[in-house]
């Protein structure tokens, strides 16, 4: 996972705290309001992680950030068309200003909003120039789409991104954040350290309700379709320890020896939940990009990106053949290992140069047995055996 993941706080009347004059501890105390940056890939090589990190952790925005002395180049169509697909809100940042002519930005700032009010975004650029704009653009994202141009050498506009992100309200409703709070805890795994005479970590997101430490959950899908029984022993978020991990959060969990080896895009639940695992499911696909001369076929295969999953899935049967541009619904099954999605979710395959999305419609549920522990759950060997203590943000 090559990302980096920072935090900015914000108080009530919008003032900053970052780590320029603040410690992790001093900003979290700090502030009312806290914000997690995730540094993604720009480039074209490093594409599938882009994607894994739009769809394994949910953001509620994405930060286009374009070099005014390049312009469009590489891949900022791609990005752009990533965050429609998933349905990701987006806004733009322009940088680099001080160093390149006017008459370069304005070209730059002109073949940015042409793209923003073509008919494949449809969400007009709005050109943020002052703080009343910037509080207007973070209360109207959902119909524009914010541009900043800004330079980090003399600080030009920064003031407005920054009272822009002060102002920035999550995606989703208070409705829908409250009742996802109080739902059964439900975590999506997207990272796995084994870390010898201590235990096992993952790290992922909190998607739902609350975990706490010496919390008896299940851990699956094995490849044998089963769920594992498993103890919390530790919780981290932001590099600190916590006693618990509420929805919306990243954090690092700590177990004592399990039997077995979890993966990425496993589900970590509360027993309350139905145990099941899908191996095939339906979906309502469309091709964004297919540049071979034969149409999309039964057999065809690609990586496909669910949430935190991520791996290959055959077309087992189509409604018909499609190309660039056009849609239907298919039959697909994971060809590695069986996993957990939902109806509704977003997806996005590729492979080469072929791209699409698309949405889950069906699932075809199987039934998985639980490998409950005969001895108390998360007991170590050792009787002086601690918590795990590393953390896989730490070490990257």
């Amino acid at each position: 996972q090559w990302y980096q993941r920072r935090v900015r706080g914000f108080d009530k009347q919008g003032r900053m705290f970052n780590y320029e004059n603040h410690s992790i501890e001093s900003i979290l105390d700090c502030s009312s309001k806290i914000i997690t940056f995730i540094d993604l890939a720009g480039s074209q090589k490093y594409l599938k992680t882009t994607v894994f990190g739009l769809t394994g952790h949910c953001p509620d925005y994405a930060a286009l950030v374009v070099n005014s002395k390049q312009g469009l180049v590489g891949t900022f169509r791609e990005h752009l068309g990533l965050t429609v697909a998933l349905r990701v809100l987006s806004f733009v940042c322009i940088t680099k200003i001080d160093g390149t002519a006017p008459a370069t930005v304005r070209r730059c700032r002109h073949q940015i909003e042409n793209i923003l009010r073509g008919p494949a975004v449809r969400r007009p650029a709005y050109v943020v120039s002052s703080l009343s704009e910037a509080e207007d653009a973070a209360l109207q994202i959902r119909e524009r789409t914010p541009v900043f141009m800004v330079s980090a050498v003399t600080g030009d506009n920064l003031s407005l991104l920054h009272h822009f992100l002060s102002r920035l309200q999550p995606a989703l409703s208070k409705e829908a954040r409250t009742n996802a709070l109080q739902a059964a805890p439900r975590f999506s795994v997207d990272g796995v350290l084994t870390v010898t005479g201590q235990g096992t970590i993952i790290t992922g997101l909190t998607t739902r309700g609350t975990i706490r430490e010496e919390d008896t959950m299940l851990l699956g899908p094995f490849q044998d379709k089963s769920y594992e029984e498993v103890k919390v022993a530790s919780i981290q978020c932001n590099r600190l320890p916590r006693r618990l991990a509420k929805c919306g959060q990243s954090v690092s969990l700590g177990f004592h020896k399990l039997e077995r080896t979890p993966r990425k895009g496993m589900i970590l639940q509360s027993p309350s939940y139905e145990s099941y695992c899908v191996e095939e499911f339906t979906a309502e696909i469309y091709i964004l990009q297919h540049t071979s001369s034969s149409k999309l076929k039964q057999g065809f295969e690609a990586t496909i990106f669910i949430d935190s999953i991520r791996q290959t899935v055959e077309i087992k049967e189509m409604d018909r053949e499609i190309t660039t541009g056009q849609k239907t619904k298919v039959k697909l099954k994971f060809v590695q290992y069986p996993d957990v999605i939902s109806v509704g979710s977003r997806l996005f395959f590729r492979n080469g140069r072929t791209k699409g999305m698309g949405t889950v419609v069906d699932i075809v549920k199987i039934p998985s047995k639980i490998n409950r522990t005969s001895a108390p759950v998360g007991a170590s060997s050792c009787s002086n055996s601690t918590s795990p203590e590393l953390f896989l943000d730490e070490v990257i």
